[in-house]
């Protein structure tokens, strides 16, 4: 093998390592960014929930203060 030939070796096998680090690298940000998601979706539908029962208990509220308006 060449001198020539050994740097080429040499350059490719850093490049494919380099690739090899980045491309583990994204595996992890994207399972990252998958459990946030996850994480962020279930966290609006029990916000969403939530403000659908405060919703309800304003309603019932706001009856209750109409009817005792009424019988005032």
């Amino acid at each position: 093998m060449t001198a020539l030939e050994r740097e080429l070796l040499c350059a490719f096998e850093a490049l494919q390592s380099a690739y090899e680090q980045q491309h583990k690298a994204w595996q992890e940000s994207y399972a990252n960014l998958a459990s946030m998601y996850e994480s962020t979706k279930q966290e609006a539908e029990s916000s969403r929930a939530a403000a659908e029962r405060f919703t309800r208990q304003v309603n019932g509220l706001t009856q209750q203060v109409d009817g005792l308006s009424k019988q005032l």
